[in-house]
């Protein structure tokens, strides 16, 4: 009995060694060939996947067509032998998703490519009672232009005129060249000539005198405030009888309108019938320091009032060492300031995407562009405290500026380390043919690079919202026009930044053509939907 019953157990054991082989023969076999179907996948994908970055890189439009130039560049690199997977069905990118033969569409700016497929034939699986013969491998991507990161975009704006080429952004004590003020000095004019004092305070004034001292006063009887924007404010304080022509000096009250305005204001003289003339005019400014673009009010540099939501306390601070928080388009129809306008989009309490109204300030505060550019501010160090990128220093190296600037050692990049090729300065600011993409994209890492949306008009005086028409890529820096790769010329001790007790006196910066970036900035994080302008980033999304 016992004998019998170990034959049988053998029995049992031998059938049960031989289903368990048969099975762990099938998987065996299984294995195999999804190891080489997982294969063809991982190389199909890597295909697809720079192929539809090739094809994202043509798209001329957001539109749901593709054009022809995207199509030919997912062709030319799916059909290179070097790029092709064996078992492929022939390429063909027309008709629908689920053809065996490949598809490509277009939307929003997003490319989405399906590669043909690769049909793996099955070996030792297909000895496998009832498994099929083999399987198509199938692998899609698709990429999409992104608006680029705004690291580089600064709250900050200029206006035509004033946008290309060297700019020097400065404080306005250098005296601004003054504007057409109304009314206009006629003819006759008034041979008055004196100096104001004080010539600057504070905002938020509720009174404040100044002395007057000069001669050629015969017959003044009143003393008026003129700004860029037309507005033309009498003093309080008149004189009957009118002043005499001698030298003499003399106290006026400034107008509290002009006291409410922080803004640039022009004094001048009156008689009955004549007036000082526009070109004696003394400068009377109202709130902090500004910085103005190189002596102008016309066409003017100026700060960008744009919230963000990481910070209440240091918004313009943080904007000029992170960049505007949200991504900034050209206006679709732009004409004057934007309050009406349709098409418009605005960041007020909270930051937009797309926003493309900005409301305006005059002039560069000096104590928050020191925090923002050097000192840092709310933990976060300021721009320029920053080791040189890419060895672009002038000694060919990531070493900072040996002068100091409030204590700081600075980025010391150079803007023709950039060049990769002969082209000047001047040629990167003409954008001719020489200097069409003669920027490396390793420009976007250093801190000195920075985008300025431009406006058409001069926003002058107050906080007002101004249409975008344009972006202009410049570079903190004042070497020369004819500088070039091989001979950056000579560069001043903190290349761009002069400085006084205060800190930064004048920031000079070159603005130069679009056309001399490369097509595409490095992807960073913080990419956002592209509007059509601005610069571009690639992104694979899927």
């Amino acid at each position: 009995m016992t004998a019998r019953r170990k034959q049988d157990e053998r029995g049992a054991v031998a059938i049960l060694v031989a289903i368990l082989a048969t099975v762990l023969l099938a998987v065996g076999a299984m294995a195999v060939d999804i190891g080489e179907a997982y294969a063809k996948k991982s190389l199909l994908q890597t295909d697809v996947d720079l192929a539809v970055l090739a094809a994202a890189a043509q798209l001329t439009t957001g539109g749901n067509t593709c054009n022809p130039e995207v199509v030919q560049a997912a062709t030319d690199y799916l059909s290179k032998p070097e790029n092709m997977v064996p078992g492929q069905y022939a390429l063909n990118l027309g008709g629908s998703p689920g053809d065996l033969d490949g598809y490509i569409s277009c939307n929003n700016w997003k490319v989405t490519l399906w590669a043909p497929r690769s049909h793996i034939e099955y070996t030792l699986a297909k000895t496998i009672p009832g498994a099929p013969n083999g399987i198509d491998v199938t692998s899609t991507a698709a990429a999409q232009i992104k608006s680029a990161g705004q690291l580089a975009t600064l709250p900050f704006f200029a206006v035509k005129g004033c946008d290309s080429g060297q700019q020097s952004i400065r404080n306005d004590s250098q005296t601004p060249a003054t504007p057409a003020l109304t009314p206009p000095s006629g003819n006759p004019t008034l041979n008055a000539t004196f100096t104001i004092s004080p010539t600057a305070v504070a905002s938020g004034l509720s009174s404040q005198n100044i002395t007057i001292t000069g001669n050629g006063f015969n017959g003044v009887t009143q003393v008026w405030f003129s700004n860029a924007a037309g507005a033309s404010i009498v003093s309080p304080t008149t004189f009957s009888p009118p002043l005499n022509n001698s030298t003499t000096t003399f106290t006026v009250g400034v107008p509290s309108a002009v006291l409410a305005v922080d803004d640039t204001w022009y004094v001048r003289v009156k008689t009955a019938s004549k007036w000082s003339p526009e070109s004696s005019a003394q400068t009377f400014s109202v709130g902090p320091p500004k910085l103005y673009c190189d002596a102008k009010n016309e066409g003017n540099f100026g700060t960008l009032d744009i919230p963000r939501t990481d910070t209440n306390s240091n918004v313009l601070e943080w904007n000029m060492i992170k960049g505007i928080q949200p991504t900034l388009a050209i206006h679709p129809l732009p004409n004057g300031e934007c309050s009406g306008q349709p098409g418009s989009v605005e960041s007020t309490k909270t930051p937009v995407n797309g926003t493309n109204c900005v409301s305006t300030e005059p002039g560069l505060k000096i104590a928050e562009t020191n925090q923002g550019l050097i000192t840092g501010a709310g933990g976060l160090k300021g721009r320029l405290d920053a080791d040189s990128t890419s060895n672009c220093s002038r000694n060919g190296n990531s070493a900072r500026t040996t002068t100091q600037i409030k204590g700081i050692n600075i980025n010391d990049d150079l803007l023709t380390c950039f060049i990769i090729n002969g082209a000047s300065i001047n040629d990167l600011v003409a954008g001719n043919s020489v200097g069409t993409g003669a920027l490396s994209s390793d420009i976007f890492k250093s801190p000195r690079f920075f985008w300025l949306p431009v406006l058409d008009t001069d926003p002058s005086t107050g906080k007002k919202s101004w249409p975008i028409i344009g972006f202009r890529p410049g570079f903190i820096s004042d070497q020369s026009l004819s500088a070039t790769h091989a001979g950056p010329g000579s560069i001043s001790a903190l290349d761009g930044l002069e400085q006084d007790s205060s800190g930064i006196r004048e920031l000079k910066v070159i603005l130069f053509d679009v056309k001399a970036l490369p097509e595409f900035a490095p992807t960073v994080g913080g990419e956002s939907d592209y509007t059509g302008s601005g610069p571009k980033a690639l992104v694979l999304v899927e």
